[in-house]
């Protein structure tokens, strides 16, 4: 009888204990691009102490929380019932510096999500250089290079740009930044940038054995004079399965535009990095199919970046028509006793 007793109360006593509370903690990022918070669910008991981290994104910050206090990446909440707390992130801010050399100004013209000065990371800008009455736009400086105008930017990082103006000649001549005329070359300089020029155009690779395609890449060395990001990478096969003049041509027409060989325009520039000592040949093609002769100049420099000056005043005038719309490239011209990696960039046309 008296173990039937005992066995009764510890029954009662057991099926009087209550099971513990359990509360859900459930977690967001706003955007959702904008980073991660971890944990993104658990579940704790009545009363205990919940912590939560917030990791922002490469391209932006973290703000605050809701559904929490504080403004730090780490913080935490008591569970005392099933919460919602979400991590804030905003896009990084990022300054656009404009500089003028001359007289002219420069004018800024948001694409795409920023603000007056400071703009949002991943903001599309596209600034243009207004030179003043009798003056002219001559190129960029600084985070960006070249002539082109206008130009876009991706803004990823503060950007310091100059934009550079120089008095109008006496006779006029011709427009560097890219209007009419036949000094004007449409679509240059040939940078290989995503917002440039070359990047997107149709190369065809010739006698270079199994022709393997122009490859637009990163740049292999950015210290030196070519800062640029983008450039074209030329794999010339060895001899004898291709042929000392491998190289590569922009498509008729439509890549780099048309225009004819003149004073202001026949001083050819073209940026090599190479592992070996040979000579680059430019040539170009008239709209006819007619050839105009390739001008070769040997580089001096391997495994660094070296600008290369072509004369092509010979070109002026000569032809059927004049009327240039192709260029081809030979990056390596040269017997070869092993495959050989050229790169090149940022080929402008300019005047002695």
């Amino acid at each position: 009888m008296k173990k039937t007793f005992l066995f009764a109360f510890a029954l009662t006593i057991f099926s009087c204990s209550e099971d513990p509370v359990i509360h859900t903690l459930f977690t967001s990022s706003n955007p959702i691009n904008g980073g991660s918070v971890s944990p993104s669910k658990a579940d704790f008991e009545n009363g205990e102490s919940a912590e939560i981290t917030a990791l922002a994104s490469s391209e932006y910050v973290f703000q605050n929380w809701t559904g929490a206090s504080g403004s730090e990446p780490s913080t935490s909440v008591v569970m005392d019932m099933d919460k919602l707390v979400t991590a804030n992130f905003i896009k990084k801010k990022y300054a656009l510096n404009t500089e003028v050399i001359g007289q002219g100004t420069v004018t800024e013209k948001l694409i795409k999500a920023g603000s007056v000065s400071n703009y949002n990371s991943g903001s599309i800008i596209e600034i243009e250089a207004v030179p003043s009455e009798d003056w002219k736009f001559v190129e960029w400086q600084g985070d960006i290079s070249g002539t082109k105008n206008p130009f876009i930017i991706n803004l990823t990082s503060n950007k310091s740009i100059k934009a550079v103006f120089e008095e109008k000649d006496s006779g006029g001549g011709g427009n560097s930044g890219g209007g009419g005329g036949d000094s004007a070359i449409p679509n240059t300089p040939i940078d290989f940038e995503s917002n440039g020029y070359g990047a997107d155009w149709t190369w065809t690779v010739f006698e270079n054995n199994d022709n393997p395609p122009l490859e637009i890449v990163s740049n292999p060395n950015s210290s030196g004079i070519n800062t640029s990001s983008k450039v074209a990478k030329f794999t010339a096969r060895m001899s004898p399965d291709a042929a000392p003049y491998a190289g590569c041509e922009s498509q008729h027409g439509s890549d780099i535009g048309s225009f004819k060989f003149d004073a202001n325009n026949s001083i050819v520039k073209i940026m090599v990095y190479k592992t070996v000592i040979s000579d680059v040949g430019l040539k170009f093609v008239e709209s006819d199919g007619e050839a105009q002769p390739e001008v070769k100049v040997a580089n001096t420099k391997t495994n660094e970046w070296e600008e290369l000056i072509f004369d092509l005043s010979g070109s002026i005038g000569k032809g059927k028509t004049g009327i240039i719309d192709q260029i081809v490239v030979f990056p390596d011209f040269k017997e070869r006793s092993s495959d050989n990696i050229i790169y090149f960039d940022n080929i402008s046309f300019g005047k002695n």
